[in-house]
């Protein structure tokens, strides 16, 4: 009987757990042959990131077969943990698939020798073969999907056409011997479930991994096995369900999908969240999916993507990008508005095309269009497989990459004891900016997102914008350029600290994030971090951003800036509370025209220690406006 390992690492948060999905379809499916069923067995499924020496050896039986998952996160962790293996095991054959294999290195072997074969696209047909012939000693030569060392790979043929015939983890009962395992080393664990329910997307984004031809067609689990398996998670009170379809919605059962799950929670608890990457078109059949949520009060979703990527049409030509009409948007966000539905947008910078004026104008249309709950502004980095990656792709738009650290948030110093770091190809200039413009953006969009969007200015800047019909961005500018220079100030100290630890990933190599609150902290994502700062000093924002207006306006703003930071949630306060402001303060925020005393609370009353407040607020719950304050009001 020969010893399989299976691997599928991801770092670990406390006790967060992820059981391992693509692993565990590679040998289910190669279980269904009788041969690999009788001199195969899995001897240990790796999840975690354990030291790769001590792993190995501590290992009680000898591997014979290794399979390694990669990706952007555990590509470094699985090169180590395969070199250590075959140091050690020499005749154990070490085999590695998933999105961070480059089906165009010729030289794979000799940039990677620790493996012995390379799997590209769908895994499940090589992996059965792979495990036959290797067992009778056969060549690998000929196998669709399989580059083999020494060997030639043979082309890409159609995927699997009926996803029902790989047995699921989940039914069969491997996932329990999984958790069953890990427990008994570590004790309880909160289990988290990385899930498909189907496989494919039509777009051909250019900065995507499944942007080609391979992945256009859609293949669909069926709907028995999917309840069964939801079922399963519900029983087994898995808390947070990663779904990773690729376009959430995009499929009429996606709404019977979605009401089984909301029975599901109504009935049982479980799971708690069901986190989608929504389809690139918003459609009815999203806003069906978004309202059964909100009116079963399930909370299911952390609010709805209008994830456009860019606004400038130049850069969607260049990254085959579809987004929403202007119109189609604008009236989306209202219907979303009007039901009080949250919803994010997500833009990357810097595209190609894109520069540093067209990223602002692009944030300014989108805050005009009706998105005032959140935005994401992701770092743009290149992986292997998207046509982003390829080398006449990087000529043609002049894209500068530098390889960092990948953007780990969330992790504390102690995780990072021995930790194997893993590496992302960051662009920091393309043909339209330079790496000093690249920092700007990024600072321009931290200032924004952190006062618009984490709350600490999002009145101040409605207001100016409403009453003397400045543009937001244009007053977040005019913010930079006059706190950048302030040293003396949190505003100042916090576009510094960020600047600075932005340069630190991109010209010494450090780890993104931020740690505000000692030694002992995780590591924040920067909004986060400064919403923190700005929480522990209200009074001194408060004072910074009066004077701000003072100077640029020449006038007292002092009572919207103090409506403003009412506004953001406190945690020390008991709501509800009673205000009174400036009629015209609330005219120009709220729209109400013969108001002044306003009512403030807030939907949880929980009382919360510090640490739990910030999570909540800047990140668990940050999408979903959780800073915001509700507000009734007395004519």
């Amino acid at each position: 009987m020969k010893n399989l390992y299976l691997v599928q690492v991801a770092d670990k948060y406390g006790p967060n757990s992820f059981l391992p999905i693509a692993i565990s379809y590679q040998w289910m499916f190669a279980s269904t042959s009788k041969m690999v069923k009788e001199n195969y067995q899995v001897a240990d499924v790796l999840i975690e990131k354990k030291s790769p020496k001590q792993y190995v050896d501590d290992m009680v039986d000898e591997p014979h077969v290794m399979m390694l998952s990669s990706y952007v996160w555990n590509w470094e962790y699985n090169k180590e943990l395969a070199k250590r293996t075959k140091e050690k095991y020499p005749n154990c054959l070490t085999i590695t698939g998933g999105p961070h294999v480059d089906k165009r290195d010729k030289e794979f072997f000799t940039n990677y020798p620790m493996f012995d074969v390379a799997v590209l696209g769908e895994g499940e047909f090589a992996s059965k073969e792979l495990l036959k012939r290797f067992h009778k000693g056969e060549s690998f030569n000929d196998i669709p999907h399989v580059f083999p060392k020494g060997g030639v790979l043979c082309p890409l043929p159609t995927r699997v056409q009926d996803l029902n015939i790989i047995p699921s983890p989940i039914l069969t009962g491997f996932y329990d011997w999984i958790m069953e395992r890990v427990e008994k080393e570590h004790g309880p664990q909160m289990w988290q479930v990385t899930y498909e329910t189907l496989r494919g997307c039509p777009y051909k984004c250019t900065f995507c991994d499944i942007g080609d031809a391979y992945w256009q067609k859609i293949k669909m689990f069926d709907m028995v096995r999917v309840k069964a398996e939801i079922d399963w998670m519900a029983e087994k009170k898995i808390e947070y369900i990663a779904v990773c379809d690729s376009n959430w919605g995009l499929m009429p059962r996606d709404v019977d999908i979605t009401r089984y799950v909301i029975e599901t929670k109504q009935r049982t608890g479980w799971p708690k969240f069901w986190d989608v990457t929504w389809a690139k078109a918003n459609s009815d059949r999203i806003y069906e999916i978004a309202m059964m949520d909100k009116e079963a009060g399930t909370r299911l979703f952390k609010g709805v993507t209008f994830a456009m990527q860019s606004l400038n049409q130049e850069t969607l030509d260049a990254s085959k990008r579809l987004n929403l009409k202007t119109e189609e948007a604008l009236t989306y966000l209202k219907k979303y508005q009007e039901v009080d539905i949250p919803t994010y947008s997500e833009l990357i910078w810097p595209m190609p095309s894109e520069t540093y004026d067209t990223l602002k104008d692009g944030i300014q249309r989108l805050i005009e269009l009706g998105q005032r709950d959140f935005l994401m502004v992701h770092p743009l980095v290149i992986t292997y497989n998207a046509e982003m990656g390829q080398p006449e792709y990087i000529k043609k738009y002049g894209l500068k990459t530098v390889d960092v650290p990948l953007d780990t948030f969330y992790l504390t110093v102690d995780d990072l004891e021995d930790y194997i770091v893993e590496r992302t190809l960051a662009v920091v200039g393309t043909n339209t900016t330079t790496r000093d413009i690249v920092v700007k953006g990024n600072l321009f969009s931290h200032l924004l997102i952190v006062f618009y969007y984490y709350g600490w200015g999002h009145y101040l800047l409605e207001y100016i914008y409403n009453k003397y019909g400045i543009k937001h961005i244009d007053i977040v500018e005019d913010m930079l350029e006059y706190f950048y220079t302030k040293k003396d100030t949190i505003i100042g100290e916090e576009l510094l600290e960020s600047e600075d630890s932005l340069r630190g990933v991109f010209e010494r190599q450090e780890f993104w994030g931020r740690q505000v609150l000692g030694e002992d902290d995780i590591f924040w994502e920067y909004k986060g971090a400064t919403s923190i700062v700005f929480s522990q000093n209200r009074d001194r924002l408060q004072t910074e951003l009066t004077e701000f207006c003072k100077h640029k306006f020449n006038e007292d703003l002092s009572d919207v800036v103090r409506f403003n930071l009412d506004m953001c949630r406190d945690y020390t306060n008991i709501y509800p509370i009673e205000k009174t402001y400036k009629q015209d303060t609330i005219q120009n925020t709220l729209g109400l025209l013969d108001s002044e005393t306003l009512i403030l609370d807030h939907y949880d009353k929980e009382e919360l220690e510090p640490l739990e407040f910030y999570h909540r607020a800047y990140h668990y719950q940050r999408k979903n406006r959780y800073w915001r304050c509700s507000y009734n009001y007395n004519k």
